[in-house]
């Protein structure tokens, strides 16, 4: 594509450079996922994509699924082991010569170690294995070992983490060791894949949807679907490289411009810009976005059925004591609530 107005060489590389700072600093924002709005949109989809047996077993609707969509992320600050859950670098482990491609983990983990040098296995990420591992999570979360009713909280938990993973599978940037452009001089790629064109596509202005869909049609295999996932992510990935380097030849001098975001005025590419770069990259990002809210209704699905098809137990009305507590200082609360019941600690995340 050609620009009509062509802008002077000089005033595209300052504008280039301008632009370059400014998508650094808001990619530290919203890179590296899909973004706080998109994950919770996608969380909130996916539920009123599940069967209405599901929908009256599982009672508490969707808000407490949309309320922990992006714990996963928040995690990273505290969890040394969370990064790594969210992405797999399938070029640099084929540019090794690795071949982990659909191994369960312990023999992934012999073929990561043996040629590592002392690095981690898991320094080219864990997503296939670790959305295993959530699957489990949640299949034990609805049926308890020791025949106790199944905890509301537990099952939100496990299913808002394992909505968050298998969304992030759906990213082409997740499947690559040049995740943000680092390496090629694109710093800011994957907060303009995920974030801003995800928000724009989902703001009133565009007033997009997703196509009908049959759940009834979509198996999930918690061991293959991971892998069938990455692999449909990776054939994008080259192609939103490209894609980029045009779009910023193009939407150099005014693709972007100065917006609300939050309580600060930042430097976040235009509408036009937006739409120009759905276009470059052949508009695969909202198909993209309504296949992963298809494939978590369809992953929270088989997780209840394997589970055996349980009911949550209605939650009674709380008794007058706890209502009032809510109210009280800490240190009144003990002569209403002697004995509070005990939140339950959440299940490892890995094995």
């Amino acid at each position: 594509m050609t620009p009509l107005n062509t802008p002077q060489p000089d005033l595209c590389r300052r504008a280039v450079r301008a632009v370059g700072a400014s998508l650094v600093l808001t990619s530290a924002v919203g890179a590296i996922s899909w973004g706080f709005v998109p994950h919770k949109r996608l969380h909130a989809k996916a539920w009123s994509l599940l069967p209405p047996d599901l929908q009256r077993a599982w009672h508490t609707g969707p808000a407490p699924l949309v309320l922990r969509a992006t714990d996963a992320d928040s995690r990273k600050h505290s969890d040394s082991l969370e990064a790594a859950r969210h992405y797999l670098d399938v070029d640099d482990v084929e540019a090794e010569g690795l071949n982990v491609w659909g191994q369960p983990w312990h023999d992934a983990q012999q073929v990561l170690v043996s040629d590592s040098l002392g690095q981690s296995a898991r320094r080219f990420g864990v997503l296939p294995w670790q959305l295993e591992w959530s699957y489990r999570r949640l299949v034990a979360a609805w049926s308890p070992t020791d025949s106790t009713m199944p905890n509301p909280e537990a099952i939100s938990r496990a299913a808002a983490d394992l909505g968050h993973y298998l969304a992030d599978a759906h990213v082409p940037l997740h499947t690559s060791g040049n995740y943000d452009g680092q390496r090629t001089g694109q710093r800011g790629i994957h907060a303009l894949w995920e974030t801003h064109a995800l928000e724009w596509m989902l703001s009133p202005s565009q007033r997009r949807s997703c196509p009908p869909c049959q759940l009834e049609e979509w198996t999930y295999d918690p061991v293959w679907t991971p892998w069938e996932t990455l692999q449909e992510s990776h054939a994008m990935a080259a192609d939103v490289l490209n894609a980029e380097l045009e779009w910023r030849a193009l939407c150099a001098a005014q693709g972007h411009g100065f917006r609300r975001r939050g309580r600060t005025m930042t430097l976040l590419p235009t509408q036009e810009a937006l739409a120009l770069w759905d276009s470059l990259t052949h508009g695969h990002t909202w198909p993209r976005y309504c296949r992963a809210a298809e494939r978590i209704a369809a992953a929270w699905h088989s997780a209840w059925v394997d589970a055996g098809r349980p009911h949550l137990p209605r939650t009674p009305k709380r008794p007058w004591q706890e209502r009032l507590a809510l109210y009280l200082p800490p240190q009144w609360r003990a002569f209403l609530l002697p004995h509070p019941h005990d939140t339950p600690s959440p299940a490892p995340l890995d094995p």
